[in-house]
């Protein structure tokens, strides 16, 4: 059996304070409750909450700075936060969202509407802990079932190193075609060991620790660019509008240094044939986000394929046609995810892709750090 959700209600009116905790003991939920926000503060440092009930208007901190307080650390990150207030104008409503509130209760309200509101808002916490605790299970999984996968794969390496010495050191010489098949095996294995590194820098995607910082995106783009075109000597790879403009955007700069390496070098890679090959990449801004767009005239794809683009290990190519591992846009995706933005491709076959990644202006980061009990 599941443990009731735990409801912290802050109300500076006693006997509002006592109605709401009844109705929601009745019901179920274990409840604490707080007279006033710095009492609030004290009791969420011993115990974190499911859902907060928070008044807005009190004598000695109102609930907009209790709220920002809450948001301000990430150990509060899983907790939603409700407002209370007699009052429904925009304006306070709006500094609530903005201070960080999920929802809003006018009072008075009905007994079955606030019930109703606090039911889907636990939901939707115990759904969010159940998504966050199987995406911190499989990353254990990917982590673990890629250490496991070290250990043969070196000793496949060493076995068919010490295969090719007693081969070639036998007085009656080497086979025909077993060479061939001596260099498909190390060729295997080098494969496999990339797939493995590939997996582990998967399953450290949501774990991995960040620290954001406003980076100017365009000059790490053209940077990247330039790294990678100059390994393909014998291409004509062009960067449309090199000169692009693009603000600032909020970031970990390891992070984003990888997303754009896997969108520019998918690029790059699947121009191959095209001459010349045209990447060409832009950047607009609106009030919440930052969008920057990279579009090639490569081979692109099948938009029936498109929800398989982002799953570990799918290939819409094969390996002759196209090196690689299938990790590379489901660890953009994590990235993105990361920085509380998202990622999407649209593509024709024949006439290349556009990638488009949705940077929020103000960093909402979804699970930036594992949640303190």
């Amino acid at each position: 059996m599941e443990e009731s959700a735990v409801i912290l209600i802050v109300d500076d009116m006693p006997e509002q304070l006592r109605i709401t905790a009844s109705l929601l003991k009745e019901h179920g939920y274990s409840v604490r409750a707080a007279i006033s926000g710095s009492a609030a503060l004290h009791l969420v440092e011993r115990e974190i909450p499911d859902l907060i009930l928070l008044d807005i208007h009190m004598d000695d901190i109102d609930g907009f700075t209790v709220c920002q307080k809450l948001r301000s650390s990430s150990r509060y990150e899983d907790t939603a936060i409700l407002f209370m207030t007699a009052s429904g104008d925009h304006d306070s409503l709006q500094k609530g969202f903005e201070a960080g509130a999920q929802d809003y209760i006018i009072k008075p309200c009905h007994a079955s509407e606030l019930l109703a509101r606090v039911s889907t808002h636990v939901q939707i916490v115990t759904q969010a802990r159940r998504l966050k605790a199987a995406y911190q299970e499989m990353d254990q999984f990917c982590h673990s079932v890629s250490h496991d996968l070290k250990s043969p794969v070196q000793v496949m390496k060493q076995l068919t190193g010490c295969l090719r010495e007693e081969l070639f050191s036998s007085p009656t010489g080497i086979a025909e075609g077993t060479e061939a098949i001596l260099s498909r095996l190390d060729e295997k294995c080098i494969q496999m060991e990339s797939m493995i590194g590939r997996l582990l820098d998967f399953s450290q995607m949501t774990t991995v620790k960040y620290h954001p910082e406003l980076l100017d995106a365009a000059a790490m783009i053209r940077e990247i660019f330039e790294e990678l075109s100059s390994l393909e000597p014998d291409r004509v790879i062009l960067l449309s509008d090199s000169q692009f403009a693009c603000p600032p955007i909020p970031g970990d700069p390891t992070l984003l240094r990888l997303l754009f390496q896997n969108i520019i070098g998918n690029a790059v890679k699947f121009t191959k044939g095209r001459d010349p090959a045209v990447i060409t990449i832009s950047a607009r801004q609106t009030s919440s986000h930052t969008l920057l767009e990279v579009k090639d005239n490569g081979t692109g794809f099948d938009m029936t394929d498109s929800g398989r683009l982002f799953r570990v290990f799918e290939r819409l190519h094969t390996q002759a046609e196209y090196e690689g591992t299938g990790v590379g846009l489901a660890i953009s995706k994590r990235i993105m995810e990361k920085h509380g933005g998202t990622i999407s491709i649209i593509g024709k076959k024949g006439k290349g892709a556009t990638v488009t990644l949705k940077f929020p202006v103000k960093l909402t980061p979804l699970f930036s750090s594992s949640r303190t009990p």
